[in-house]
């Protein structure tokens, strides 16, 4: 993480919900920059020079499912940013596999979508802490 803020990568297949978190994300003042793409496959292209601190991903998507990511993500070893499940599909089998996968959060999108900014500045004071 930058001493600035924080960068973010947002993934979801719904234009609707991207715009929504971009403007979210915009207002929260510990974020430097925020990156959003339509697909899993677009995200792991994205991550060969973008590493966020943050990373926002959906379950169902078209080709790769944001399950699929976080074990292509685990198997790779890459520097792993935190990572906030925000999902329609919320039944617990899911959450236990993004959590055993490496998912820091488990959201519902339909009811937790306004936790993200306590988060967010939860992770900026964590890091902080970490780094002072």
């Amino acid at each position: 993480m930058g001493q600035k803020g924080l960068d973010v990568l947002l993934i979801d297949d719904t234009v609707l919900i991207l715009q929504r978190l971009k403007s979210l994300f915009a207002e929260i003042k510990q974020v430097k920059r925020t990156e959003a793409v339509t697909s899993a496959e677009e995200a792991l292209v994205l991550l060969k020079r973008y590493q966020p601190d943050i990373m926002v991903l959906d379950i169902n998507m078209p080709g790769m499912n944001g399950i699929e990511m976080l074990r292509t993500l685990g198997m790779s070893q890459m520097i792993k940013p935190i990572v906030i499940m925000l999902t329609n599909t919320t039944f617990a089998g899911y959450r236990d596999e993004c959590m055993r996968l490496g998912a820091d959060y488990f959201l519902d999108k339909s009811r937790d979508f306004m936790l993200i900014p306590s988060i967010v500045q939860n992770i900026q004071e964590r890091n902080w802490l970490l780094n002072n």
